[in-house]
C-alpha cells in the first residue's frame, strides 16, 4: 500500500482525546496514512446561530504534539458574538493567528464559506474584517484551508442528494448562492493575490473548469482532493477535459480525505475505509467501483503524479512542523477541557 499524507483530518466526535488517540493510531495504520493534519473546526450552527467549540483549537495542538513528528495541526478563528465593532474584530484576527503561528499551528483552517455560517454570520468572506489577518498570512507565506460553498446541486431541492436532504444541507434563497460565496472568494484574491489558499473538496469547482483554472492562475493557490459533493466522480464524466488539468497543476493538487476518528460502533470499519478506499480506487485503477449509490471509473494515474498528490506536495507546501510551546499548550488545556482530557493531557503531554 502507498504511503499517503493527509491535509484533511477532523476530530469532532464527542470522545475522549486518549479515545480519539487511539482511534487515530489504528485507523491511520489500516488506511497507510503516516504524515497528518489536523483541523479546527472552533464554530458550528444550530437552529440558525454560530455556537462556538473552545476546545477545538486546543485539542488540534495536543493531536499534533501526541504525533509528532509526523503531524501538524492549523487553527480556526474564533469569532465574538456579535459582528459589531468592526476594527476591534479585524485586530482580535490579527491576534489570534499572530498567536496561533508563534505556538506550534502551522496553518489556519477557514469554515467560514460554509453556507450557513455565512448566513448566521452575515460575514462575506471578502469582508474587510479578515483583511488585516488575509494580509498577514499573504506576507508570511502562511497557509489557509478554506471550505467555500457546497456542490451546486444543494441549492435545488429537486437536484439535490438524499444525504444532503437529511443532514440540511440544503440552500433556500436566505443563504448566499453558490456563485457568490465563490466571488467573494475571487475577490479576496483581487486583493491578495499572493495568498497561499487552498481550496477543501476542489472548492465545488467540478462544474466549471474554467473557474477552476482561474483560481489556479494565482501563484499560491492550491486544490486538496477531499471527497465532498462527489466532486471527482463529476471530473471523471468528462476526464479528456479535466486530465490536462491534473497534469498542468500537479503540483499544487493535495491529497485529503475528511478523516476523522469515528466512533468504535458496527459501523466503525466502514465508516473510517469509506473516503481513503474511494481515493485509491480512484487515483491507483482503472476499473469501476461504487461510492455510496454512485458507481465511476478510476482514472489510474501515473506513479510520478500520484507521489505528487500523496505525499510531495504536503512536504513542499508544510515543511517541518513547527515547535509547539508546551506551556501554551498546558496553559489552554488547563482553560478550556474537562478534568479527564486535561489529565489526560497532564500524563502524556512529555511521554
Amino acid at each position: 500500500m502507498e504511503k499517503v499524507y493527509d491535509l484533511h483530518i477532523h476530530y469532532t466526535f464527542e470522545l475522549s482525546l486518549q479515545d480519539t488517540v487511539e482511534i487515530f493510531q489504528e485507523e491511520f495504520t489500516a488506511t497507510g496514512t503516516e504524515k497528518y493534519c489536523f483541523l479546527s473546526l472552533p464554530h458550528h450552527v444550530v437552529d440558525g446561530k454560530a455556537e462556538l467549540d473552545k476546545t477545538q483549537n486546543v485539542k488540534g495542538l495536543y493531536l499534533k504534539s501526541k504525533f509528532q513528528p509526523n503531524a501538524y495541526a492549523f487553527a480556526g478563528l474564533v469569532h465574538p458574538d456579535e459582528h459589531c465593532d468592526q476594527e476591534r474584530i479585524a485586530e482580535a484576527f490579527l491576534a489570534q493567528v499572530e498567536e496561533y503561528l508563534s505556538v506550534g499551528y502551522d496553518g489556519v483552517k477557514m469554515l467560514e464559506g460554509y453556507p450557513s455560517l455565512l448566513k448566521a454570520w452575515k460575514l462575506p468572506l471578502d469582508s474587510p474584517i479578515y483583511d488585516k489577518f488575509y494580509r498577514f498570512m499573504e506576507e508570511n507565506g502562511y497557509p489557509i484551508l478554506m471550505h467555500i460553498a457546497n456542490p451546486q446541486e444543494n441549492w435545488d431541492v429537486e437536484q439535490a442528494s438524499l444525504q444532503a436532504i437529511e443532514a440540511g444541507r440544503v440552500y433556500d434563497a436566505s443563504y448566499p448562492s453558490k456563485a457568490e460565496i465563490t466571488a467573494q472568494v475571487f475577490r479576496v484574491m483581487e486583493r491578495f493575490p499572493k495568498l497561499k489558499l487552498i481550496l477543501a473538496h476542489f472548492g465545488f469547482m467540478s462544474y466549471d473548469i474554467q473557474e477552476a483554472a482561474r483560481f489556479m492562475s494565482y501563484p499560491n493557490t492550491l486544490f486538496d482532493v477531499t471527497p465532498g459533493g462527489e466532486q471527482l466522480i463529476r471530473m471523471q464524466k468528462e476526464w479528456v477535459e479535466w486530465q490536462p488539468f491534473w497534469e498542468k497543476h500537479q503540483e499544487r493538487i493535495l491529497y485529503g480525505t475528511d478523516f476523522y476518528a469515528f466512533p468504535k460502533d458496527e459501523n466503525w470499519e466502514t465508516a473510517f475505509h469509506r473516503r481513503p478506499k474511494m481515493l485509491r480506487q480512484f487515483f491507483e485503477t482503472e476499473t469501476e467501483h461504487v461510492y455510496l449509490d454512485e458507481s465511476f471509473m478510476g482514472v489510474g494515474l501515473s506513479h510520478s503524479l500520484r507521489n505528487k498528490i500523496y505525499r510531495e506536495n504536503f512536504t513542499k507546501l508544510l515543511g517541518e512542523p513547527k515547535p509547539i510551546d508546551e506551556g501554551y499548550l498546558l496553559r489552554e488545556a488547563e482553560r478550556v477541557l474537562k478534568a479527564d482530557d486535561l489529565q489526560y493531557v497532564q500524563q502524556t503531554l512529555h511521554k
